[in-house]
């Protein structure tokens, strides 16, 4: 009975009962972060203008029948234009007399300039289409609009199920809903903005900007997009400097999921991708919103973005939240005169998707302040308490106090070290994202290495070191008000530095005040304010538990579509030592207060122990077939390189391995046996300009030093052939020259220019000024050339390229001006195009991979 009673100790039930009401809280919010509404059938449909999700499903399964709708194919060009049209035309025909419905296909051509670093992008298009519809009610239209907007072009492989085509249906149902029911008294015009290319360069939100009419018209917008297959749309840009429209969310919005650190986090580029909010903000200058299905995206962009990986609950809670909102900001009074509500920036946050919390950039620096000084106010506060209390010597206190604050800080350190010492061992073993499938691998892996630091400061602080003025639950308040400090001193910094996201660290800040209150009125009293400590981290572990979901659920799966040239376990190691401090910051120091601490300890080394066993099991194995491909890039490239005097100097055909995650290309190596004998590309980058690669997107040179090629038996079948030439030359000016060009080729194409040492390009076709410079290749500027011919409409196109030297009146006809490269891309054509060679080889692939394969085409000239 004595072995028993030593075993089974309070801290055993702790160390038991600890862990399992953590994992049940963080169920009871990934419950309730998962569920959604039921669908509204056909039959249930009633005259209360309520969103149908089953119709909405019925379009989706209609739209996503051809296949893939890329930019510039037929499926696209025709078969979505045509259909959309119909759709809208029904829609017309059954709206209510008092609403006035137009619509249109425009046709726009264009450019502009995407100044990304170092890879910035002229963008320059030719007749892309999309397909505008303007509602209004014949009695009451103030002249202003509010645009939402969808793309119904699909990325290369995919069907576009999600990425866009849920929310292209979601519109198409908000329109019947908006103009067949009379509880929709639109003060404002409503601009429904069907925009058939977003993957190219966000070229058809530009054309309607830029081009049609009613834009100058628009007051605000919604930006709809896709980045996964499921759960429900987080709001994660607004304004800017809007707040009215947050307002209008939180009022209108019935599970409102948005969140200011999501904006920042996308803003400071931390999420490698773009919406048409930045081209709608920045383009058109008007503020507004951009909503996206962001969570799970395994399948975004794949050939696995399928009509069935749509629930009927997604599309209706998209639907009810934008019903809403649409109805409101449709006649909101706002609108009528959009520049006197311009007010700054906002912090908002959804809790549990219940409400959502709302406020000024100015009403939180004034908060985060206060809040920060109260708490340290509070923290001198109970320093004195404890020296009238115990009567201990205040020089005496004030030290320990420090030496808690050091203790502390370094038990935070140690934490985050210990998880990024696993990320980088596990790497190093070659068992990188082993989490990738199995996301419950992260609790073990980074999570309990971080709480084990936490926890392992503290102990070892009040072990070595006895003070006999303090016990040990005062020690415990040391060191839970170091944690604190250490909360309210961020708080303060990041509000100063204009970080809106502060406001996560306002959860533990303001409970914690308030228990602190409390406890110091019953001043502290033994046991008893454990309790009351513990009762107030309720709602910020709850919360925390929340953001853990929201974060893992969307970037887990981006560490599948990012480049192989980083550790992403350093990435989730640091995301776990975060959300771990969030979590059990003002939890672990409770140690102390633990008899027998190795039971703690040991339950730590076992969870890690145990978790570390199964990573290296296949479950551990990044990938699966059906529900998180890995994914691939290989294209088939022909090559031709010519002399300035139009010989050819260099020609062959490659295999071109373009890389997506941190294991790429072992384990293609080890599938494939073919790509062992690959080379890195990074040995042509100095021979060529862009490594003589024709890139879809110049920022694929980044990657240039971790992609790999092989050489190619076989050349590419081309469907259509480039014809390129050069037509004339002229002199402007003394110094300059300018040729003229005329090139034919596939729907996607591009131009790689680059002037010589001492000359400059000053003048072309693409734009009137010209860009900077990209990335320099061999001390020369670096243009790109994004170019598009949309409506199947392929005719020839002829340019110019003006060139001046640097010293006046030196051109001579026999010299040498520039680079150009002219590249091709054939992204929707048959799989009948590909050569026999590049298909053995992509029936070599494993059942786990998503390959995006088709033939490519460049050749590059000197004039």
């Amino acid at each position: 009975m004595k072995l028993l009673s030593y075993i089974f100790t309070l801290e055993l039930l702790w160390c038991i009962l600890g862990p399992g009401i953590g994992i049940g809280v963080y169920f009871l919010t990934y419950w309730n972060w998962n569920t959604l509404p039921s669908g509204v059938n056909l039959a249930d449909e009633n005259t209360d203008g309520r969103f149908v999700a089953e119709r909405a499903l019925y379009d989706l399964g209609a739209l996503t029948s051809r296949g893939p709708r890329v930019a510039g194919s037929e499926t696209n060009e025709r078969f979505a234009v045509d259909w959309l049209y119909g759709a809208v035309e029904t829609v017309a025909r059954q709206a209510l007399p008092e609403y006035d419905v137009t619509y249109e296909v425009q046709r726009v051509s264009g450019s502009y300039f995407l100044d990304y670093d170092d890879y910035p992008i002229t963008s320059y298009y030719r007749n892309v289409q999309n397909l505008v519809v303007s509602i209004k009610r014949r009695d009451s239209f103030s002249g202003k609009y509010l645009l939402l907007n969808a793309h119904f072009d699909s990325a290369v492989t995919s069907p576009g199920a999600g990425d866009d085509g849920t929310m292209v249906v979601v519109m198409l149902e908000l329109m019947r809903q908006l103009t067949q029911h009379a509880r929709s008294p639109l003060q404002h015009g409503l601009l429904f903005l069907f925009n058939g290319c977003e993957e190219n360069t966000m070229q058809g939100a530009h054309g309607f900007v830029r081009d049609h009419p009613l834009a100058q018209s628009v007051a605000a917008f919604i930006n709809l997009d896709v980045a996964a297959n499921a759960g429900r749309e987080i709001m994660f840009q607004s304004g800017p400097n809007y707040p009215f429209l947050m307002a209008y969310y939180r009022d209108y919005v019935q599970r409102p999921y948005a969140n200011t650190l999501g904006e920042e986090v996308f803003q400071m580029g931390l999420v490698s991708s773009f919406t048409d909010y930045e081209t709608l903000s920045k383009q058109g200058g008007w503020p507004g919103l951009d909503f996206a299905l962001s969570s799970y995206g395994y399948l975004y962009h794949t050939a696995l973005d399928a009509r069935e990986t749509i629930s009927a609950g997604t599309l209706q809670h998209i639907g009810d939240n934008l019903l809403g909102l649409v109805r409101a900001l449709g006649s909101a009074d706002e609108l009528g005169n959009i520049q006197e509500h311009r007010e700054g920036t906002a912090v908002f946050f959804d809790f549990m998707h219940l409400f959502l919390v709302y406020y000024t950039e100015t009403t939180a620096m004034i908060v985060n302040i206060v809040l920060g000084v109260l708490s340290l106010a509070l923290i001198v506060g109970t320093l004195f308490m404890i020296m009238r209390k115990d009567g201990a010597v205040g020089s005496n206190i004030l030290f320990e106090a420090g030496m808690t604050l050091i203790v502390q800080t370094l038990s935070i350190v140690l934490g985050a070290g210990l998880s990024v010492l696993v990320a980088v061992i596990f790497d190093a073993c070659g068992r990188s994202m082993s989490w990738f499938s199995s996301t419950w691998l992260l609790f073990g892996l980074y999570f309990v290495p971080c709480i084990g630091g936490l926890t392992l400061g503290p102990f070892l602080y009040v072990h070595f070191r006895k003070i006999p003025f303090l016990h040990d639950q005062g020690r415990v308040i040391l060191f839970l008000h170091a944690q604190h400090c250490i909360y309210a001193v961020l708080l303060i910094t990041l509000s100063i530095g204009g970080i809106r996201s502060a406001f996560v660290l306002l959860f533990p800040i303001i409970f914690y005040c308030a228990t602190t209150i409390v406890n110091m009125i019953i001043q502290f009293r033994l046991r008893v304010w454990i309790y009351v400590h513990l009762v107030g981290q309720l709602v910020p572990v709850i919360y925390f538990c929340s953001l853990a979901v929201t974060l893992f659920a969307v970037f887990v799966p981006m560490t599948g579509r990012s480049d192989n040239r980083s550790n992403p376990d350093l990435q989730m190691a640091l995301f776990a030592s975060l959300v771990t401090l969030l979590l059990v910051g003002l939890l672990t120091p409770f140690i102390v207060l633990f008899r027998r601490k190795v039971y703690v300890f040991g339950a730590i080394l076992l969870l890690f122990l145990v978790t570390a066993i199964v990573a290296a099991t296949p479950e551990g194995f990044p990938f699966r077939e059906r529900t998180s491909p890995q994914r691939y890039y290989i294209f088939h490239h022909q090559r031709n390189f010519y002399w300035p005097n139009g010989t050819l100097r260099d020609s062959g055909a490659i295999y071109y391995l373009h890389p997506q995650d941190r294991h790429t290309p072992e384990l293609l190596q080890s599938e494939v046996p073919e790509w062992s004998a690959a080379q890195l590309l990074a040995d042509e980058c100095e021979k060529e300009l862009y490594c003589g690669i024709p890139f879809y997107i110049n920022r694929y040179h980044r990657q240039s030093g971790s992609s790999y090629w092989l050489p190619a038996m076989e050349p590419p079948i081309f469907p259509e052939r480039v014809s390129f030439e050069f037509v004339s030359r002229e002199a402007p000016a003394p110094g300059r020259v300018r040729l003229y060009f005329r090139v034919q080729g596939p729907s996607h194409m591009s131009l790689y220019v680059s002037p010589l040492a001492g000359r400059s390009l000053v003048g072309w076709s693409f734009s009137e000024r010209i860009p900077p410079s990209g990335k320099r290749w061999n001390g020369q500027d670096v243009y790109f050339v994004n170019f598009f011919s949309g409506s199947m409409e392929l005719t020839p196109f002829t340019f110019y390229i003006e060139i001046e030297h640097a010293a006046a009146g030196t051109a001579q006809s026999s010299d040498s001006h520039f680079y150009l490269s002219v590249v091709a891309q054939y992204m929707h054509h048959d799989s009948v195009y590909r050569a026999r060679e590049f298909q053995t080889l992509l029936d070599k692939m494993p059942k786990y991979a998503h390959t995006v394969a088709y033939p490519g085409y460049l050749e590059s000239w000197i004039f």
